[in-house]
């Protein structure tokens, strides 16, 4: 849900613009199939899953002008929502802390193996050997996300050390002790989404209160892009060490293109491939091989899973991590025996994109919740756009986050997705939306819980 001074981006064109980029992407750089090939009839059923999302979105939000007509900001008190996601990352780092105690999880090394060892334990049915300190953990650090939105898209003036200690910390504890990629994956981009957000919302304060200099603008400018660099560039450096050292662990870059091709059915060929090799080495070609594939792989996985899955309705296990968490708890021979049938088409241990996490799951039923998808998603995009309540502010990143990584999996599967929107339902619901301030005078008697700058859509205009 990219937002313009004047405009928005419909979620259906949002979701048609991801999709058509997955396959240029597939298109352009020199993947090839190992032991697999693309059916017409999945792509048919991606495309329907694809028009169920757009129907289902267009239904509440057609395609045209959407203007507020309000004339008065809009005041939100967030201090229920701030004690309640801040006692939750509280407990998050506690946990977390508890848990980290024994563990080698800052080398790479092992905690890549740690991470095989529970791939394993799933396919082989095992019981979870996570304590109760990592599940408190895990359901809790999700609301450091909604935190840091509610910062950084609602404070005038961020408070830093609140921020990093509530919206940073739980979030770089439950990447240390994963050992992966997604919790700080999905932390930069919400981020990043929150920020446009603000930038976009504070451009009219001027109209209702005193501009601020412009010197002390530069410098907060300066300040916030450069930790955003900082940040990005610290996360994209630990990425490319995982992949460097996974690579060292199957003989190097080389290695890993035979890994790629003999298990994961994908090679890179080609006289463009030659070239990378030539320019870049093995181990920076797999580098861009494997980011790439990261994003490419779901348009695949789910062609693949459409033309071939033949298994049980998961009802949730396989596309959501909490219900698979849960099932596991009291029958892990079942989990054993779905992932088993993934594994039987090659699918299992690969992201399968909204769409064949859904189909999995719910079989076609599964293009009905895509349509309620496209339907939740075009409500935020209304509600937003319409001005009438903001705290819809806090929740539009998160749609944005859902619809661009819906190459992975579905908003409630990627990265904790579930929990993650509960807290945000949490926090929506513990804020409450005041009364609008109609002029000036008013404004500088509002309630010290109110914040300053947020006001209507059309103001901005």
């Amino acid at each position: 849900m990219t937002v313009t001074r004047n405009s928005m981006i419909h979620p259906a064109l949002l979701m048609v613009g991801v999709w058509v980029a997955c396959a240029l992407l597939y298109a352009a750089l020199p993947f090839h199939l190992v032991d697999k090939a693309l059916t017409i009839e999945g792509a048919l059923v991606m495309v329907l899953f694809l028009i169920s999302f757009c129907a289902g979105a267009l239904v509440i939000a057609p395609i045209g002008p959407l203007r507020s007509q309000l004339s008065a900001r809009q005041r939100v008190d967030f201090s229920r929502t701030d004690a309640w996601l801040a006692a939750a990352c509280t407990v998050s780092i506690a946990a977390f802390l508890l848990d980290l105690r024994d563990k080698s999880v800052l080398d790479l090394a092992v905690a890549y193996e740690l991470r095989s060892d529970t791939a394993s334990a799933l396919m082989d049915g095992e019981s979870s050997s996570s304590g109760l300190a990592f599940q408190i953990g895990f359901l809790t650090y999700p609301a450091a996300y909604v935190y840091a939105v509610r910062m950084v898209v609602f404070k005038h003036r961020i408070p830093i050390l609140r921020t990093v200690l509530f919206g940073v910390l739980p979030v770089l504890l439950a990447t240390i002790v994963m050992g992966g990629r997604s919790p700080l994956l999905y932390g930069i981009v919400i981020a990043m989404l929150a920020i446009g957000h603000r930038t976009i919302y504070q451009r009219g304060i001027g109209q209702l209160r005193r501009k601020t200099r412009n010197a002390e603008v530069d410098i907060r400018k300066i300040l916030g892009v450069s930790a955003v660099a900082v940040v990005a560039v610290g996360a994209m450096s630990y990425f490319i060490a995982v992949f460097l050292v996974r690579a060292e662990l199957s003989g190097g870059g080389a290695g890993m293109f035979m890994v790629a091709e003999e298990v994961w059915g994908i090679g890179f060929r080609g006289s463009l491939a030659d070239a990378m090799f030539y320019a870049l080495g093995q181990e920076w070609t797999y580098i861009v091989f494997v980011f790439n594939w990261y994003v490419v792989q779901g348009l695949l996985m789910a062609n693949f899973i459409f033309s071939d899955y033949q298994g049980p309705m998961q009802l949730g296990v396989y596309g959501i991590d909490l219900v698979s968490a849960l099932v596991r708890r009291f029958d892990g021979p079942l989990i054993a025996g779905y992932f088993d049938s993934l594994q039987r088409i090659g699918i299992y241990g690969f992201y399968p994109s909204a769409w064949g996490s859904l189909y999995v799951d719910l079989w076609l039923f599964g293009v009905a919740a895509s349509a309620i998808w496209g339907a939740l998603a075009a409500k935020a995009y209304r509600s937003v756009k319409l001005g009438r309540d903001s705290r819809w502010l806090l929740v539009a990143p998160f749609v944005t986050m859902g619809i661009a990584f819906s190459f992975i999996n579905t908003p409630f599967g990627f990265a904790n997705g579930l929990v993650t929107h509960l807290w945000l339902l949490v926090a929506f619901l513990a804020a409450r939306q005041r009364a609008p301030i109609c002029n000036e005078t008013h404004a500088r008697a509002r309630s010290p819980h109110d914040e300053p700058w947020i006001q209507s859509p059309a103001l901005n205009a």
